[in-house]
């Protein structure tokens, strides 16, 4: 083994120790901060409870890695990733059913963010065919409680009509699988599509099977993608997206660019704009500075329509149906800029504890995905500077019939790749957020794919029977099979707490749920109701009410419920009430 390679491997081991001592270290420094965890705000207090375990794993992982690494033998490492890459359908099929499992069994098809629950709001609303939900006129302020006015808006003309705020690609594409009760599919389909695409840029970058099975290997080994797999997030839809747009970018042709403009439109205008706005801008300045002129055009012509339709007509009906959005009601050319204006007004230089919780981010970022792909990025780092020899690349062995791209269209999608991944960690640094939870850095998540595809750009040309590759097989492996279910027991036991919190009875009761959002950090977020409700009809399932006090909520229930009798079996006393109609 070759003194270059050494150092490699040991710079992937110490990358994972490194980042796994930080976040063992600013767990234990929080933790005595405080007299009780519990007085932590709810990202610290997730990273606190989350991240030291799974460092530790990550660490022995890594070591692990370093020690097989050295001594089992490499004459197969590229047949295994060629027939991985081979056998991609059923690979890809293993991520689905275990995301559809997590999906019905450990995440309970629940949505335990406001975040989440906008997107299966609105699906549920454009499965009926129509824009707006509709509920009671004099219930609807305490069924969309205030707290949530960014993201659930209530029209303030007496209607009780109910929108989400977030642009709604995700919501439209959901809403056929919500039509036939199917909506649990929608995110295990695209974690699967994520890995099976991650390997189709791989292949088309450098035409070997071999380094498409590693991408897809990497790829399933990043749990953030099965964890975001099991939820009702819209982060992997938009990681979805972004490798679509590479993989079409890296064509470089009109016609491909022509195709990346229609996957970027849609990125758009999924949740909000901002995280590819950090991939498009810097696709067009690539474009222009290499004089591309035609392919920028190809490029931006798909956006013109998605924009005048939801840049501007969607943000125009939701800027219009309530008075209480975060942002002054305009029209036209003013709706679609309320966005950026309102991002313009939030930026800022970090405070210390902002700055911390920023680290803390990337640090879950680096900690779902698998272990070393931050370090594998910094390979490249190294060699560009000098302080590792650059490796001489192994050409031979092409799949034939798969061309390698030219340098420049390499190039271009290296750098691509690299200002997209760093603007979008950077950009956050001086946005203000509270990410609450995710499964990993979800504002981070739709760059993964850039993150993988740099990684291998460290390693492509080395070939497979570099011991750096043994090491990534077996740090992925090891992430599948120790970290992956440390993951979804994490998952599992974060969305019972909860759930745990509402005051209701079982959901196949029917029940009036008062829910006092003082009493509860996660309280706002858990208001959640079904978006068409008919109080002529017997009430299914629960409705949950913001509690105005025990007296207003007594009143509320003897003007629409007289029936209705108290219950005594509350699952979270003190939070809220419950009445049986």
């Amino acid at each position: 083994m070759s003194d270059s390679v050494a150092k490699a491997l040991w710079w992937l081991t110490g990358s994972v120790l490194v980042i796994s001592g930080a976040a063992i270290g600013i767990s234990l420094w929080r933790e005595s901060q405080v007299p009780s965890s519990l007085m932590l705000d709810v990202f610290d207090l997730q990273f606190v409870s989350q991240e030291p375990t799974a460092a530790l794993f990550a660490a022995v992982i890594a070591g692990l890695a370093l020690y097989f690494s050295r001594g089992i033998s490499i004459a197969d490492q590229k047949g295994a990733l060629e027939s991985l890459w081979h056998k991609r359908w059923i690979f890809c099929g293993a991520v689905f059913l275990v995301c559809v499992v997590g999906s019905l069994n450990v995440y309970r098809m629940a949505a335990v963010s406001g975040d989440e629950y906008a997107n299966v709001l609105q699906a549920k609303v454009f499965s009926r065919g129509s824009l707006f939900g509709g509920w009671p006129p004099s219930l609807a302020s305490q069924m969309a409680p205030s707290e949530l006015g960014n993201r659930l808006l209530v029209a303030d003309d007496g209607s009780g009509r109910i929108i989400t705020s977030y642009q709604p690609a995700f919501a439209i594409l959901s809403a056929p699988f919500e039509r036939v009760g199917l909506r649990f599919l929608v995110n295990p389909l695209i974690a699967a599509g994520i890995v099976l695409l991650a390997g189709m840029v791989a292949l088309k970058l450098w035409g070997q099977a071999w380094t498409s099975g590693l991408a897809v290997l990497l790829m399933s080994a990043c749990v953030s993608v099965a964890g975001f797999g099991m939820a009702s997030f819209a982060t992997n839809f938009l990681l979805l997206l972004h490798l679509l747009f590479l993989f079409f970018f890296i064509g470089g042709t009109p016609r491909s660019m022509f195709a990346a403009g229609i996957f970027g439109g849609i990125a758009l205008h999924t949740g909000n704009q901002m995280p590819h706005l950090l991939v498009a801008i810097p696709a067009f300045v690539l474009l222009i500075r290499a004089k591309k002129f035609r392919e920028v055009v190809c490029l931006c012509i798909p956006y013109v329509p998605f924009i005048l339709i939801f840049s501007f007509g969607w943000t125009e009906v939701v800027q219009g149906i309530s008075h209480g959005h975060r942002q002054e009601v305009a029209s036209g050319l003013g709706a679609a800029a309320t966005e950026l204006t309102w991002l313009g007004e939030h930026l800022r230089w970090p405070t210390f504890r902002q700055f911390l919780q920023d680290v803390m981010s990337l640090l879950r970022f680096s900690l779902w995905a698998v272990p070393g792909l931050i370090g594998l990025i910094g390979l490249i780092a190294l060699r560009a500077f000098g302080y590792l020899p650059k490796l001489p690349g192994a050409r031979s062995g092409l799949d034939q019939g798969h061309a390698i791209v030219s340098a420049e269209a390499m190039g271009l999608t290296m750098q691509l790749s690299a200002i997209s991944l760093v603007g979008a960690a950077g950009f956050y640094f001086i946005f203000p957020l509270n990410q609450g939870h995710g499964w990993g850095y979800r504002y981070l998540q739709p760059a993964l794919g850039f993150a993988i595809i740099l990684g291998l750009s460290a390693v492509a040309r080395e070939g497979a029977s570099s011991r750096i590759i043994t090491w990534l097989m077996l740090s992925a492996s090891f992430s599948c099979a120790i970290l992956l279910p440390l993951r979804i027991s994490q998952i599992s036991g974060f969305v019972s707490d909860r759930l745990a919190l509402l005051p209701c009875l079982p959901e196949d009761h029917a029940q009036i749920c008062f829910v006092d959002p003082s009493q509860i950090y996660w309280g706002p977020d858990l208001i959640q109701n079904e978006p068409f409700l008919d109080l002529s009809l017997p009430l299914q399932g629960r409705l949950i009410l913001k509690s105005l006090g025990e007296q207003s909520d007594a009143r509320l229930i003897q003007d629409f419920f007289p029936t209705a009798k108290k219950s005594m079996d509350v699952t979270s006393p003190g939070s809220g009430s419950v009445w049986i109609p």
